[in-house]
């Protein structure tokens, strides 16, 4: 995510329009958004497995087991933010995203009609 965020970044900046409408700079806010959600959605992911490998060998009583096996699915189902949210977060931190998103949910599009002078 970080290698092709920089080229992305490097594009943009060649890019004279792009970067005359400071289109990096919301580049850069959504790729520190992006970056944080998946920080958020797989750390606990990983963390729980480490804890099962590292308890497998241990006796458990049916409490226990109950305990962790929803652990588990809290865990997985966490791992899911991180598709439902980059939209939303996507939305919040750049304004030409949410302006792609208004003309494709809204249906506002500019028609290229030409009205003759009668």
């Amino acid at each position: 995510m970080s290698i092709f965020g920089y080229l992305t970044y490097r594009n943009i900046h060649l890019t004279r329009s792009l970067a005359e409408q400071q289109a990096d700079r919301q580049l850069m806010k959504m790729i520190l958004i992006e970056t944080v959600l998946v920080i958020i959605s797989y750390i606990q992911y990983g963390v729980n497995g480490a804890y099962t490998i590292i308890t497998a060998g241990m006796v458990k009583d049916n409490n226990r087991l109950s305990i962790e096996n929803f652990v588990a699915t809290l865990s997985n189902l966490m791992c899911y933010l991180y598709f439902s949210g980059s939209c939303y977060m996507f939305m919040l931190s750049s304004s030409r995203f949410r302006a792609a998103v208004k003309r494709l949910c809204c249906c506002l599009r500019a028609t290229n009609q030409i009205n003759p002078n009668i």
